[in-house]
């Protein structure tokens, strides 16, 4: 990714798991990363938190509609149950911006269909062509994030926008994955999918550390 400029990158839900783990993973000198919450305080809070592990780049909390401000990308990383609500909120601040939707549908765990078809479509579908949506992030652990010094699995990108995808798959180079281009944003009920067996993998094997890998093809 060019480094003429500071790139910025707005986590919104940043306070969870996925959130703090892919701000660790992405603060680089260059990259501003702003974790956001519903609460502002509880946003900084968590920075302060992570303050002792951020040796570069610049980590920041903030409001939501505060962090996406001066994002060029947007990570939405809320639990299912907030996201229609967030998109919702946020809608008319995106313009300019790629949203990268990490949000799985579960209900206890277990992957569902939403009406929508996907968590990606119901994105686009309330934000009406505002900002393309790209799919991604949704088959990496936590834990393994967390760690920086940790392999990460492959990483599938889907969307209708290729120079979105593009930008996207830039930034999961970045935090040390290999990305792949899954296709369109119809494909991301598969791709959403995914997550709920791998937790039933994590559980079956006494494990935190599943992943996704594509093999056959590339290098």
């Amino acid at each position: 990714m060019p480094m003429e400029k500071e790139v910025s990158i707005a986590i919104v839900g940043g306070t969870g798991n996925l959130g703090t783990a892919l701000a660790l993973r992405l603060v680089a000198p260059g990259v501003r990363v702003v974790i956001g919450s519903r609460d502002r305080e509880k946003a900084k809070t968590v920075v302060d938190s992570l303050k002792d592990k951020v040796t570069q780049g610049r980590l920041e909390g903030d409001s939501n509609q505060e962090a996406v401000k001066e994002a060029e990308f947007v990570v939405i990383a809320v639990p299912y149950e907030g996201h229609a609500k967030i998109v919702a909120d946020l809608k008319g601040q995106l313009g300019g911006k790629t949203i990268i939707d990490a949000v799985v549908p579960l209900q206890k765990g277990r992957p569902f269909v939403p009406p929508a078809g996907s968590a990606l479509l119901e994105a686009q579908a309330i934000l009406g062509g505002e900002a393309p949506v790209v799919g991604a992030l949704h088959n990496i652990s936590a834990l393994d994030l967390q760690d920086i010094h940790a392999p990460l699995g492959d990483v599938l990108v889907c969307g209708d926008s290729e120079a979105a995808k593009q930008g996207v798959m830039q930034i999961i180079r970045r935090i040390g994955a290999k990305p792949f281009d899954a296709g369109s944003a119809a494909n991301a009920y598969v791709i959403e999918g995914i997550t709920g067996v791998l937790i039933y993998l994590n559980r079956k094997h006494k494990s935190k550390h599943a992943s996704v890998k594509i093999t056959g093809i590339g290098e």
